[in-house]
């Protein structure tokens, strides 16, 4: 079984965070590609969607949107079949000072969806992008979830 790296960015923020993370665990990355990253679209249509099927420990990063799951991020992870004996790791970007604005409820519907499919959800960690710890904070991401 194998390790994985899984991310949506809209703006690059999230992305540059899953780039630094591979780099630093050399965990390979996969980027979920949608055929459009308008938040409001209706419904959202995955072009590419990574397989977690040979996979058993999974990083899954995403913005956030408008205080919540993005469309594209929710349509992936409802794509996913059983994921029994995977384990995930969950990380956010967002650009409102407090988690309490998007982060945590973003965070919460990744990991409902993931528990609602039987996998396992470790650690989550949200990224607030306006602050001035933000390197502080990724830094510390990182060492969390590359061990």
């Amino acid at each position: 079984m194998r390790d994985k790296i899984i991310y949506y960015s809209k703006t690059g923020n999230t992305e540059s965070v899953a780039k630094k993370l591979s780099q630093k665990s050399g965990i390979p990355i996969e980027k979920i590609v949608a055929t459009s990253d308008d938040p409001n679209q209706m419904v959202a249509t995955i072009v590419f969607a990574p397989s977690v099927k040979d996979v058993s420990f999974v990083i899954i990063g995403s913005p956030v949107h408008g205080f919540s799951l993005p469309k594209v991020t929710k349509a992936y992870l409802e794509s996913l079949g059983d994921l029994t004996g995977k384990t995930f790791d969950l990380f956010v970007t967002h650009y409102f000072p407090f988690a309490g604005l998007g982060g945590k409820q973003t965070l919460n519907a990744m990991k409902k969806i993931i528990l609602s499919k039987n996998g396992q959800v470790n650690e989550v960690i949200s990224i607030n992008w306006t602050s001035r710890k933000r390197e502080k904070a990724i830094a510390a991401l990182i060492q969390t979830l590359s061990l």
